[in-house]
């Protein structure tokens, strides 16, 4: 059975899940937390509890450990753990070592000894809701750190490689160069031939290095108008090579839009990593003719506001072994999209990745 006390009102409400199985109880419990300004929600049984957590959000759940169906609610916790970042509280008529330990293993947030009062009730949720909360910030911090960290790093090597090799690659080109004339001067158009394959090969390194060094200069993570249009080209340039081998067809088709407010280095970051997971995508085909991906780039009318909208169309299947879908670069990708208020989404019906950016007049 499933009972709501109190509705929400606002969207700052926070939503709590009671698991108890004694009703007088659960309601005694979501009273208290309604009269402290919460959103309650109880639930008497295993399965209805895991039911509830899958399908909605809950800012916290207490958690008897003693309840009705085939878990108690210290395996419960440890399902939580594991699949969701929601809190738990235990609400225990029990104190003996043993159930202490289980419990500990899930790493809860508080321990309630039945019978409790109400404001140790309040105390123990408020603590929980926030010790959450700064989790949370520190964990969306240290990300952001890391990632900066990353761009860093992929700039100071990608200039160290800039300097360790351009200079013998001259050497290569001009030493091609010259066999090419020696070879003319001989009448010998083989070895002329292998010159100018060398030198081929070596002004495509080059300009390999010097896409990457272009790419990843750019580490500051300050927010201004970018051309998006520009960022794509880049960030397509980057990957050109890539595409070459692999006789993927790349094309990019710009609307009129705005400038958009953001971090350009990080919308870098989000276009390289859904054109990588289109690149993935259209790499599945066992033909290597009329493997492409079409990039779309306009302005929209959503939710009565303006917005620039980004797809990314491929004609190739999902690796399950290899695809984004599978790779942490998708929720550092949701993350950078959500912190410039965008949505992100994956259509499978026109195999496109999606991601909107709002339309921000300067002042």
């Amino acid at each position: 059975m499933t009972t709501v006390v109190g509705t929400d009102k606002g969207t700052d409400v926070k939503r709590i899940l009671v698991v108890e199985d004694e009703r007088i109880i659960a309601i005694n419990i979501c009273s208290t937390l309604k009269q402290y300004g919460y959103n309650a929600i109880y639930v008497s049984d295993a399965n209805e509890a895991i039911e509830h957590i899958e399908n909605e959000h809950f800012d916290l759940v207490l958690m008897d450990i003693m309840i009705n169906g085939p878990m108690d609610g210290i395996e419960i916790a440890a399902i939580i753990k594991k699949t969701k970042e929601i809190p738990v509280i235990y609400l225990t008529a029990y104190s003996d070592e043993a159930t202490i330990n289980r419990a500990k293993a899930t790493e809860p947030f508080g321990y309630l000894i039945k019978p409790f009062n109400s404001r140790d009730l309040y105390i123990s949720v408020e603590m929980a809701i926030y010790k959450s909360q700064v989790q949370k910030h520190i964990r969306n911090v240290e990300s952001r750190l890391a990632e900066n960290q990353k761009w860093e790093t992929i700039a100071l090597v990608a200039s160290g490689i800039s300097h360790e090799i351009n200079n013998p690659l001259t050497s290569i080109i001009n030493l091609a160069d010259l066999i090419s004339l020696e070879a003319k001067k001989l009448g010998n158009p083989s070895l002329g031939e292998k010159a100018s394959k060398i030198a081929e090969e070596s002004e495509r390194i080059a300009k390999i290095i010097k896409n990457l060094v272009s790419y990843s200069q750019s580490t500051s993570s300050q927010w201004n108008y970018s051309n998006l249009g520009t960022i794509l080209n880049d960030t397509r340039s980057f990957l050109h090579q890539y595409f070459l081998k692999e006789g993927i067809q790349c094309e990019i088709e710009l609307g009129d839009v705005p400038l958009a407010y953001c971090q350009p280095q990080k919308i870098k970051q989000v276009l390289l990593n859904l054109m990588q997971d289109a690149r993935v995508r259209v790499n599945t085909r066992e033909d290597t003719i009329g493997r492409k991906i079409t990039i779309t780039l306009k302005q929209i009318e959503e939710d009565g506001s303006s917005h620039i909208l980004v797809q990314i169309k491929d004609n190739g299947e999902e690796d399950l072994m290899k695809g984004i879908s599978q790779m942490n670069s998708l929720e550092v990708t949701k993350s950078i999209v959500i912190e410039h208020k965008g949505k992100m989404y994956r259509d499978e019906e026109s195999s496109s990745w999606f991601f909107t950016l709002p339309i921000i007049k300067p002042l």
